[in-house]
């Protein structure tokens, strides 16, 4: 069918910048691993970013080079194979599988689902957004959440999320 398992994040502009849930894409998740992910394998697997705007797409499109820059200086020689199209590219952009049940829906908060759902986080950091931004995409995006954060809830290896399944509980002020 062509369809690729997605997640469809809403989230406050206020907290958290589109430019934090890209490093935690990058971070979470194995993007040399063509067609598959962890222990599934198919096209509905690969790794991929479907941009809005063009500034979206700068961004998608610098921090991959970024991150394969670091990946490259991790010693993982593997090239980045994510997939970046314009999501106008698809007569529908998501798609919610199994409407009559929510079996895939919030998949690894349900228990014994974590053991088995490994994305295979490479342990290697994006570098910071100041590093490798150009100038017009430091003007639209900003990182929101701090180093604090990171080191706390960054993807663990063999996991991809090892913290409880509740919320995380936000600070008041995040910068």
């Amino acid at each position: 069918t062509g369809h690729a398992e997605a997640v469809q994040a809403i989230f406050d502009p206020k907290k958290i910048d589109l430019m934090d849930l890209l490093r935690w894409f990058w971070e979470a998740h194995d993007p040399t691993q063509y067609m598959g992910q962890g222990n599934d394998f198919g096209t509905q697997y690969r790794s991929g970013l479907y941009y809005f705007d063009e500034e979206q797409k700068r961004l998608f499109e610098e921090s991959r080079d970024a991150y394969q820059a670091a990946l490259h200086a991790a010693g993982i020689r593997r090239d980045i194979t994510t997939e970046i199209r314009s999501a106008a590219d698809f007569p529908e952009v998501f798609y919610y599988a199994e409407d009559y049940q929510d079996y895939h829906q919030q998949y690894l908060a349900k228990p014994g689902s974590r053991p088995y759902c490994s994305a295979q986080p490479q342990q290697v950091s994006l570098p910071p957004f100041e590093q490798w931004a150009s100038a017009q995409l430091r003007q639209r995006f900003r990182p929101r959440l701090g180093e604090d954060f990171w080191q706390e809830h960054s993807p663990k290896p063999h996991s991809v999320v090892r913290a409880p399944h509740g919320p995380i509980a936000w600070q008041k002020d995040l910068r």
